[in-house]
């Protein structure tokens, strides 16, 4: 009877239906691997490594058994003969010469000596000894035995504890992972564990938390800050729309167009002076800082000098100067100048009458430590020589003591300013930044009724 071979169905026959697989991932990609457990690279890594270093220790002892039991059943065999030749001739006998060689292994793997000693008298005495290895063999073949059994189970057994020893060690980590899953922007004030040991967690788990600290700080000022710009921006918007809605209420003269032009002109002025200042405060965010380069300060305290005598023309306000001829920072002209000039325009701005100075001296103390988290970018220490100190005093109506601490914040304007003026409340924000992206610090005093005085310091540069 014959039997067609499988591979030879016709063609026309019915095939069968491929088995449904599981939907691969999309143009026909395989599989992603799954991501291997820091848990099981432990677990195996130090297994295997176990494992090598037994099998390796080992092989080497079992070399150095079999040769030395080879080494031992010969000199047994040497002492055999010799012992024999003792008993035959006695010692006092002299010997003239004594060689002992080795014989051919005979059947069964059987290993010989023969002892020939010529004595004084002239005889020649052949003593042939012989053994087996049968014993070596078992002690060799006994412990290559025993080694294969314990080497596999001593790495089992080194994997468990080690599996063991990792859920223990990962179990900080394993919560950690947990409270992270857990945390979303809206419980950022929330903390993680911080594990008394291992070291190496509680580092992360510290670093983890101050991560969340400057995540809710930042968030929080985001937030602040978008409520502050659309109240901002949403004034001259309301007053534009308004002056448009009653400009086209009914028909108007040429004249009173032209000043309604004039007020969405100067409403639109005041916006465009938001959105460049809230950009300048959106770069210095993103990190990028002025290129800093050799610059002697005092000219462009001069230049502040001359605009500040401009914006207190028409006033009994009298901006001074005194700084000495030469003042050598590394920095940025036009960042610096707006920097003072924000200072000064303040000054003059709340100041009905008296003076405001612009006093510069070199100093050697260091500035106070700047109350931010954000990294300055500071001249090495080699090129630093000293500090550059400019402070700007007025004797205007000062500030209250419990806005004084929030003076650098953004869009943050106390009552009495917000009564005095229309700025947007960025100026100092903006001046921080600045004094911070060239290594300094700024800080604020003030008395009520007696003036402020604000103080940068930025690091000198060697001459």
């Amino acid at each position: 009877m014959s039997v067609t071979p499988l591979a030879r169905v016709p063609e026309t026959a019915p095939r069968a239906e491929p088995a449904e697989t599981p939907a691969g991932p999309p143009n026909g990609l395989p599989h992603p691997l799954p991501p291997r457990s820091l848990r099981r690279e432990i677990v195996l890594g130090y297994s295997t490594l176990l494992l090598v270093s037994l099998a390796l220790f080992a092989g080497a002892t079992y070399l150095i058994l079999r040769q030395t039991l080879a080494r031992a059943g010969t000199q047994s065999l040497q002492q055999t003969a010799e012992a024999a030749e003792q008993l035959i001739v006695p010692v006092t006998v002299p010997r003239v010469a004594v060689q002992q060689e080795r014989v051919p292994p005979g059947p069964g793997d059987v290993e010989a000596l023969r002892r020939t000693t010529r004595l004084a008298t002239g005889d020649v005495i052949n003593i042939f000894v012989a053994r087996t290895g049968d014993v070596e063999k078992k002690a060799v073949r006994s412990f290559a035995v025993i080694a294969l059994v314990l080497i596999p189970v001593t790495a089992l057994v080194a994997g468990a504890v080690g599996y063991s020893l990792a859920n223990r060690l990962l179990l900080p980590l394993n919560r950690l992972v947990g409270a992270t899953r857990e945390i979303g922007i809206a419980g950022l004030a929330r903390r993680v564990d911080e594990p008394a040991h291992p070291a190496e967690l509680r580092e992360l788990s510290m670093a983890f938390n101050g991560m969340l600290a400057r995540l809710q700080r930042a968030v929080e000022a985001l937030r602040s800050f978008t409520a502050d710009a659309s109240h901002e921006l949403r004034t001259p918007l309301t007053a534009i729309r308004g002056t448009a809605q009653v400009a086209l209420a009914r028909e108007r003269s040429s004249d009173e167009l032209r000043d309604t032009l004039g007020e969405v002109v100067d409403e639109t002025e005041s916006m465009l002076r938001l959105v460049e200042d809230l950009l300048t405060l959106a770069r210095g965010d993103q990190a990028v800082a002025p290129a800093l380069e050799p610059l002697d300060l005092a000219p462009v305290l001069r230049d502040v000098q001359d605009v500040g005598e401009a914006l207190a023309m028409g006033k009994p306000v009298e901006v001074r100067l005194e700084t000495p001829e030469r003042l050598p920072v590394a920095g940025a002209a036009g960042p610096l100048r707006r920097l003072f000039l924000n200072l000064v325009s303040n000054a003059v701005k709340f100041t009905d009458h008296g003076a405001v100075t612009i006093a510069a001296r070199a100093v050697d103390e260091p500035p106070p430590a700047p109350a931010t988290d954000e990294a300055a970018v500071s001249l090495p220490a080699a090129a630093r020589a000293g500090w550059i100190e400019v402070t700007v005093a007025d004797t205007g109506s000062g500030i209250p003591r419990e806005a004084l601490p929030r003076v650098f914040d953004r869009f943050y304007r106390a009552d009495t300013a917000r009564q005095q003026s229309g700025g947007t409340g960025l100026g100092l924000a903006i001046a921080r930044m600045i004094a911070e992206q060239h290594g300094g610090t700024i800080t604020a005093q003030s008395e009520p009724g007696r003036g402020s005085t604000f103080t940068v310091r930025l690091p000198a540069r060697a001459a």
